[in-house]
């Protein structure tokens, strides 16, 4: 019996931790299980070809929010040209309303709906000796025209049972890419919007087997291992010892990705994370809002206060990605409510905030909930928010374009040192500078994707609109830092101030012994020097002070490419 395992992933770089538990979980002799891996970028029937051609018995598709009309497309083709193939679907998007689904897609033998392992296990076992399918939990199927839903599968209560999902094969095709784990299942929280609120409990394997599964994806050269734990620190003791073991590896070229609850961080935690090299480790915070009404309605416990206080003592350690997020469209946050959320989670300078929009998944309360909260939205995939009592759908669109307007200005991580001046010296908070900025572009008639030199010339113009009084070559000099630091090109644009200026890079780089190890050749290709109307102390990533000053900045490249650091950056003053 042949099995094929499949997935559309959302990116080339990302992988589905399913499908190798379940490989790996399925240990039938009868069975040949094969994974295969695709994007939702490739063309359909170049899958469904390749798909066809492993002539499988079996196909398995692994349905998230983002793959299933692609993945349904595939069904159907798939079984018009195999009809005798058996087409088994699992995952969160087809989890909690299966018999219906079924029952509507004749191309579907099989549904497994919530956790898998077993229950696949038990089918191939079933299919490949001939036995029935009824009495199997988890599984719903088609005996010709009838649907057939077993009974519930139950929870595995010792997840140690479940083998480490990934042979040495495996590994050795992740090196260099990003690897996913899990320590733990379930989730603490009873977060109406989420799919974990489904399953009140929080499962964890042993910290013995962790380590040990750590200790092989790291050694077989795992750019990231990204943990997919909803709430990785929902258990302190057992967070600061897996933090105090990771950090073992700090010689290693590679990064950890956490998802925590910040109001749950201690001060322990935070000194065992400020001891990292800088990037190996990243956390996301989940804080959707700030508004004590909107996160009651929505069932989420958080004390923001104490999340504020916890991030910015992250933020000062200096080494540590952050990531917070936002969700539009929560029940009862009007766009007053939204924009003070916005700004107070601004203000905590994560190093990418999120502005993401409420999904009603099936299984959750708030779809549930949703015509009491009177929440308008999607039939199909992906589910999105519409319209709210108190949010109307053209402010809900006004928030998408908002949201690429963040992501290119503030999440590129590009314009940091003008965005810590400007929207202070607007005096307005973060969102009317975002809202504004997004207006003026419309205006412009600016496309959806901007280039490097077009989004910098067009938030310049909307500067001197919002900002007529201030000295302009302030401006020009500070989005100058930012292009040589952000972009990382040691060329300027005319319009930003003209030519790299080498014939002096040579001299200033060895009087500043920069040039220690490197030939002259290389300064002129890594060194550049910058005039500017401005001078400014830079400590880390941000300007302690600056007046006006004649000044030049030399730039140094050398490491950038290497280490994918930003540019080292130093001012000189021309009359010192």
């Amino acid at each position: 019996m042949k099995i094929v395992l499949t997935t559309l992933n959302a990116k080339f770089i990302h992988s589905a931790l399913s499908l190798y538990y379940l490989k790996n979980y399925c240990a039938v002799p009868e069975a040949e299980i094969l994974i295969k891996e695709y994007t939702i970028n490739e063309q359909l029937l170049d899958i469904a070809g390749d798909l066809y051609g492993e002539k499988a018995d079996l196909i398995g598709f692994s349905c998230y929010i983002w793959n299933r009309e692609m993945i349904f497309k595939l069904g159907r083709i798939l079984k018009k040209v195999q009809p005798q193939l058996f087409i088994l679907l699992g995952g969160p998007e087809v989890s909690f309303d299966g018999e219906e689904i079924i029952r509507e897609n004749p191309w579907i033998d099989g549904i497994v709906a919530g956790e898998g392992e077993e229950t696949f296990h038990q089918l191939v076992e079933s299919i490949s000796r001939g036995l029935p399918l009824t009495n199997l939990p988890g599984l719903i199927f088609r005996r010709e025209k009838q649907i057939i839903p077993n009974s519930a599968r139950p929870l595995i209560r010792e997840l140690d049972q479940i083998p480490f999902p990934y042979t040495p094969e495996d590994l050795a095709g992740f090196a260099g890419k990003i690897i996913y784990y899990e320590a733990s299942r379930g989730c603490p929280f009873n977060c109406q919007y989420c799919m974990s609120s489904t399953t009140h409990q929080v499962r964890f394997f042993s910290l013995e087997r962790v380590k040990a599964d750590l200790d092989k994806m790291i050694l077989a050269g795992a750019k990231q291992i990204k943990f997919v734990d909803r709430t990785f620190n929902c258990h302190m003791k057992r967070t600061k010892e897996l933090l105090a073991f990771l950090l073992k590896f700090q010689e290693h070229k590679i990064n950890f990705h956490f998802e925590i609850a910040g109001d749950l961080l201690d001060d322990e935690s935070i000194a065992l994370m400020g001891q990292a090299p800088e990037g190996f480790f990243q956390v996301e915070i989940g804080i959707q809002s700030t508004n004590p009404q909107v996160l009651d309605a929505i069932k989420r416990k958080m004390d923001f206060t104490r999340v504020g206080v916890q991030v910015t003592q992250l933020r000062e350690k200096g080494n540590i990605h952050i990531h917070l997020d936002l969700i539009a469209g929560l029940p009862g946050e009007d766009m007053k409510s939204f924009e003070k959320s916005f700004n107070q989670v601004y203000d905590l300078a994560p190093h990418h905030l999120q502005l993401g929009f409420l999904k009603l998944l099936p299984g959750t309360g708030l779809r549930a909930q949703s015509e009491e909260y009177g929440l308008s939205f999607e039939d199909h995939v992906p589910y999105e928010i519409l319209k709210t009592k108190v949010l109307s759908f053209d402010e809900l669109v006004q928030l998408k374009k908002i949201e690429n307007v963040l992501e290119q200005i503030y999440n590129s991580g590009k314009y940091r040192h003008i965005l810590s001046y400007a929207i202070p010296a607007c005096g307005k908070g973060a969102f009317r500078f975002f809202s504004g900025l997004t207006d003026f572009w419309k205006q412009e008639g600016a496309e959806k994707l901007l280039g490097g030199q077009e989004r910098t010339r067009l938030l310049f113009r909307y500067l001197k609109s919002v900002l007529p009084d201030e000295d302009e070559t302030l401006l020009l000099d500070l989005l100058k830092l930012d292009w040589l630091t952000g972009e990382q090109r040691n060329t300027l644009p005319p319009w930003l101030g003209g030519s790299r200026e080498q014939d002096r890079s040579l001299d200033l780089a060895h009087y500043l012994n920069w040039a220690k190890g490197m030939t002259p050749k290389e300064i002129f290709k890594k060194v550049t020097v910058v005039s500017f109307h401005h001078y400014f102390d830079i400590q880390g990533e941000l300007i302690r002070t600056m007046h006006k000053e004649e000044s030049k900045a030399i730039i140094d490249y050398s490491q950038v490419q290497r280490d994918k650091k930003t540019p080292s950056i130093l001012f000189v003053k021309l009359k010192s």
